[in-house]
């Protein structure tokens, strides 16, 4: 069951000015999926599209960008920034989780207090979630002595972990990240990918990773989407997404493009991908 179908969409940020193109894309619900390609090619922009961040969807009746929720409703959002600004706000709350490389956490509030924002919003008590939050915190290498610290007085590598258990702590459907483990180790980035994996697959939640380690894309990822820049007749570049050549998904443990074509080393044809568009 597909998450999001993607029909001609084309992004940009002012009038006449393309950053990214989708022809076709599907995102099936329960996956982890990242976009990989060379820096300034759209990466952020497919996040900051999808997940109702930015106004960028250029109006088209030929656009598409299904979303079926949870319950199976089919919601179409390809207008909605021709609606009250609420709709898209109100969206985002109910069904997505964000996490940056940059963690914009609340420097005044508490550790506990930041991790639980997402609930205490839904009206739970902090005394029902706090257990479970202490116990989230031993899984990320957490010391739990620094649930009431301010979170100024963390390290980065803490606050970094800070901001990725704030986001899986959160009630979402899809978990958008932006180089979410871009200032962590590499043994740390490892048990926050295992864990979200897992977190995944037991609630059917649907992870969207841009990333530029390849390394933790293939170890990780269950399909893996190459943004590749283009030109306009003006030579404008822009990034594309096309389903069938800028795929590659696994598959009964191997690897295929988004055509069923077996991918027999998908890290060299990943990288001669991305050095090809460089």
């Amino acid at each position: 069951m597909n998450i999001f179908e993607i029909e001609a969409l084309s992004c940009q940020y002012k009038p006449d000015t393309p950053v990214l193109r989708i022809q076709q894309l599907h995102i099936p619900r329960g996956e982890l999926i990242f976009i990989v390609g060379v820096s300034g090619v759209g990466k952020s922009t497919f996040i900051e599209t999808l997940g109702l961040m930015n106004n960028t969807i250029v109006p088209d009746t030929t656009t598409q960008i299904k979303f079926m929720d949870s319950s199976g409703v089919v919601n179409e959002l390809s207008g909605v920034w021709s609606q009250p600004p609420t709709v898209a706000a109100d969206f985002r709350k109910k069904h997505f989780s964000f996490i940056f490389q940059q963690t914009n956490l609340m420097p005044n509030f508490t550790v506990g207090e930041n991790l639980a924002i997402g609930m205490l919003i839904q009206n739970r008590k902090m005394e029902e979630i706090k257990p479970r939050i202490l116990s989230l915190m031993e899984v990320f290498h957490l010391p739990t002595h620094i649930f009431d610290s301010k979170v100024y007085e963390l390290s980065g590598g803490q606050r970094q972990r800070l901001a990725f258990l704030r986001a899986v702590t959160s009630n979402f459907e899809v978990l958008f990240g932006d180089e979410p483990t871009g200032n962590l180790d590499q043994k740390t980035a490892h048990t926050l990918m295992r864990y979200l994996v897992s977190l995944l697959k037991q609630e059917k939640k649907t992870g969207l990773i841009v990333s530029h380690d390849q390394q933790l894309a293939f170890e990780f990822a269950d399909r893996i989407i190459i943004i590749t820049p283009q030109r306009t007749d003006s030579e404008q570049i822009f990034g594309l997404i096309t389903e069938t050549e800028q795929l590659i998904r696994k598959a009964n443990n191997q690897w295929e493009t988004g055509n069923h074509k077996i991918v027999t080393d998908p890290k060299t044809w990943l990288s001669q991908k991305i050095a090809h568009s460089a």
